[in-house]
């Protein structure tokens, strides 16, 4: 059974041959995009904090739009994956513009993952608007565990913890697979001169992991115990399970639009069992700027059985496509190549 997991792309599961590892490209298309916000992000650092955050969103619709007209193979996949998963007609016109600000907010992240280790707390929420602070604040008061969860939705992860932290809120950013390796289908190129940026995030955000179906990271369970700080789950994790194929009983299947998806109940199982309080952290359309709501969210269930925790995710994926649908340009998971797959779709 070959079943994939990922923190940011796929990773092997144990049982997997290592034959099956794919060889590093030394570039890819779609290096481009990553290589433009480097340059790019290395301009911005001579610039004064102050000046730098005025201008990033100007400087990646520049780059998403110069991605969109050079990245033909970026473009016919986001494009595709539009199409298949959301109905968009080939001739529709909207389909090419959510496909552009799809890239621009890649542009913008990519950016991100550059500047923000060098960008003071103060310039953060200038990049990054977060409302719904007062629940955060509210559940501090009462002493409870937050467990936030997040998606592979508008700005990245790191950007959210940062902007969080820096008001206040000290939270710890939880996903799935290794933080330390560089995705396995990335290039030599990417791993030289853009993984570094990724790993000297680990000096300004507080990163863990969550090992699907295994025990949980010592300090995930210290801070859920402990309740001081924020648990940032990014709970969207999509596991391939292919046909005819039975699945583990730590992974659940969900509907998800319109398709079947697997959740590993890991992350939610722990935190219901400390008593923590769940609120979701998801973006809402503002134009070009970065906007985050915080909302609570209630348990579909009172136990935490699998069968308890799947009602949980169901509740939570439902919220995420709501947002999708109503604008899924957001989405970041539609630049990755085994999308469909993780949907369910498996083309010929």
């Amino acid at each position: 059974m070959t079943i994939s997991s990922r923190w940011g792309d796929p990773a092997r599961s144990a049982q997997a041959s290592l034959n099956d590892k794919p060889r590093r490209p030394w570039a890819t298309q779609g290096d481009i995009g990553y290589m433009a916000a480097l340059v790019l992000a290395t301009g911005l650092n001579i610039l004064p904090s102050a000046i730098r955050t005025g201008i990033i969103h100007w400087s990646s619709r520049m780059a998403g739009t110069i991605w969109h007209k050079t990245n033909r193979g970026t473009v016919r996949r986001v494009r595709h994956h539009l199409q298949v998963l959301f109905d968009y007609e080939e001739t529709n016109t909207k389909l090419e513009s959510l496909v552009h600000d799809h890239l621009v907010l890649s542009s913008w992240n990519a950016l991100i993952l550059n500047l923000l280790p060098s960008l003071h707390d103060e310039h953060l929420n200038r990049l990054l608007q977060i409302d719904g602070l007062h629940h955060l604040g509210e559940l501090q008061k009462q002493g409870r565990a937050i467990l936030l969860l997040g998606a592979h939705y508008g700005a990245y992860g790191y950007a959210v913890a940062a902007t969080l932290s820096a008001q206040g809120y000290p939270t710890w950013l939880a996903g799935y697979g290794g933080s330390h390796t560089p995705p396995p289908q990335t290039s030599h190129l990417y791993n030289k001169l853009y993984w570094p940026k990724v790993q000297h995030l680990n000096q300004r955000i507080r990163m863990t992991t969550i090992t699907p179906g295994g025990k949980p990271q010592p300090e995930l369970v210290k801070v859920l115990e402990q309740k001081t700080d924020i648990f940032y789950l990014l709970a969207d994790q999509y596991f391939i399970v292919r046909p005819g194929q039975d699945h583990p009983a730590h992974l659940v299947p969900l509907r998800f639009l319109d398709h079947t998806v697997y959740l590993d109940v890991s992350g939610v199982r722990l935190a219901k069992q400390k008593e923590a309080q769940p609120l979701t952290a998801l973006p809402v359309k503002d134009g070009y700027h970065r906007h985050v709501l915080i909302e609570p969210l209630e348990w579909a269930s009172d136990g935490t059985a699998t069968a308890d925790i799947a009602q949980d995710l169901q509740v939570y994926l439902t919220r995420l496509e709501q947002r999708l649908l109503e604008y899924p340009a957001l989405w970041r998971d539609l630049r990755r190549p085994d999308l469909l797959p993780r949907m369910g779709i498996f083309e010929s």
